[in-house]
């Protein structure tokens, strides 16, 4: 029995074997069968796969090594210090932020910039951290010399001085909301002291405004610019005579169509500041006086409020104007039972340093009771030019007065050259003014109408 197991265990592995031969043998054909050119192709991509791997590999490298260097290089590359001139300029800005004025209850108002009606900047500005209310502080000072050559033929002698011409201190600002303004000015000409301007004024849109208070009548444009931007240290004979000055009124006023128009329509007293010295009453005939201005700035907004071209226009502006006046002033005063009409029409441009701007004034009286009635007229045309921009200009100007068309022996005449020297380029908060003027059966503010003179002036002019 045993033997049988024997023999059925040995068949079994000889058949195995035998199997197991027979299908290496058959691999080992199949592998010998194979063409050639087939397995060269196969290791072919297989070395061009590795090789792709290997690349990118080092590419990775590469851009690790790179990336490496940089880092050292950033890390060796010392930062520059930082001055104790940086440190301070860094705190008094944050200092001056409301955050930080809230945080350490200091409860002062912030510095800022605040403009006065003429978008010029005050030296000090002082605003709510709401910018609901706001205060600026502002001086100007017109040191002049002047010498006279009067006629003697007429009994009038030569003089020579030297005053404080203007001294002006300033107030501005907002008060309960970004909309509601309001400016106060003192001034101290020639050491007397009285209170010029005093307004309160509404600005909700740019084509619509209001002002109320004491100020000047929006007539003519000379008058209307301040005293700190004249082309001349004063304004011309003519306008002297038929400006307007300052009066007690309301004024609805705006700039529509991006400033290519400006209008003003306003009412005053019509009785003028010097009204008191002449012993009168407010407004003797109960009549007020009627403004109507309109302006057209066919070249976009034209600086009005600046005679000169200072900041040298890069491009050509020009204005033409017109104004009228109902129950007009003569020299600021006011006469009783008298209709008075008074109109300017005006032409300015400035191009490049160039500036050039005409006024033609009429005015018509005639008394109310009967009496004669005169008619007045009178003009001025004046030019500047920056020979060096924005530093050197020289000027010229020329001015006519006809005070009654009737009489013949009260014209009067301007002749004025003058050169101004700007210490600061593009503003007129510190230059010097220097000129001569000749005037016919007149002064400088047209108020004599006997003889002639010659005046030669030198004035200093600090804003701040």
């Amino acid at each position: 029995m045993r033997s049988r197991w024997r023999i059925y265990l040995l068949f079994a592995t000889v058949m195995l074997c035998g199997a197991y031969s027979g299908n290496v043998l058959q691999s080992v054909f199949a592998q010998k069968m194979v063409p050639p050119n087939e397995v060269s192709l196969c290791e072919t991509e297989e070395l061009k796969w590795q090789l792709k791997q290997m690349e990118k590999l080092m590419q990775r490298q590469q851009e690790q090594i790179q990336a490496l260097r940089n880092r050292i290089e950033a890390l060796s590359t010392e930062p520059a210090p930082i001055t104790q001139a940086e440190i301070q300029h860094e705190i008094k800005d944050y200092i001056a932020t409301d955050e930080a004025r809230k945080k350490m209850a200091l409860g002062m108002p912030a510095m800022t910039t605040i403009y006065t009606p003429d978008e010029d900047k005050f030296s000090i500005g002082f605003k709510s951290a709401d910018d609901d209310y706001s205060l600026g502080i502002g001086f100007r000072l017109q040191f002049r010399g002047a010498y006279k050559d009067r006629d003697e033929d007429v009994g009038r002698n030569d003089t020579m001085n030297m005053d404080i011409r203007r001294a002006r201190l300033c107030f501005g600002g907002n008060i309960y909301s970004k909309m509601t303004h309001y400016y106060v000015e003192i001034d101290g000409d020639s050491f007397d002291l009285g209170v010029r301007d005093f307004y309160v004024y509404w600005t909700p849109l740019p084509e619509l405004n209001a002002k109320i208070g004491y100020f000047k009548v929006p007539f003519n444009q000379q008058r209307m610019t301040t005293s700190v931007k004249l082309l001349f240290q004063d304004r011309a004979i003519a306008s002297e005579e038929f400006d307007q000055d300052r009066d007690y009124g309301f004024d609805i006023y705006g700039k529509p169509f991006d400033g290519y128009l400006e209008y003003h329509a306003a009412m005053f007293q019509g009785a003028g500041e010097d009204d008191e010295d002449r012993g009168t009453e407010d407004n003797p005939d109960n009549e007020l006086m009627y403004v109507f201005n309109v302006r057209y700035n066919p070249f976009g907004k034209y600086d009005n409020v600046d005679e000169t071209d200072v900041k040298y226009t890069e491009k050509f502006k020009a204005s033409v104007a017109a104004s009228v006046v109902v129950n007009p002033k003569e020299r600021d005063g006011k006469f009783e039972d008298t209709d008075g009409l008074q109109g300017v029409v005006e032409l300015s441009m400035k191009y490049r340093g160039f500036s050039w701007h005409n006024e033609y004034f009429m005015r018509s009286e005639e008394p109310e009771h009967g009496g004669e009635s005169f008619e007045s007229s009178g003009f001025f045309s004046q030019a500047g030019y920056f020979i060096i921009p924005k530093r050197l200009e020289v000027a010229a100007r020329y001015s006519y007065l006809d005070r009654d068309k009737d009489v013949s022996d009260d014209i009067g005449r301007e002749y004025s050259g003058g050169i101004n020297y700007y210490f600061r380029p593009g503003v007129h908060r510190s230059k010097l003014q220097a000129d001569f003027g000749h005037y016919e059966n007149s002064d400088e503010r047209g108020r004599e109408q006997t003889g002639s003179e010659n005046q030669v002036r030198l004035q200093y002019q600090i804003v701040f």
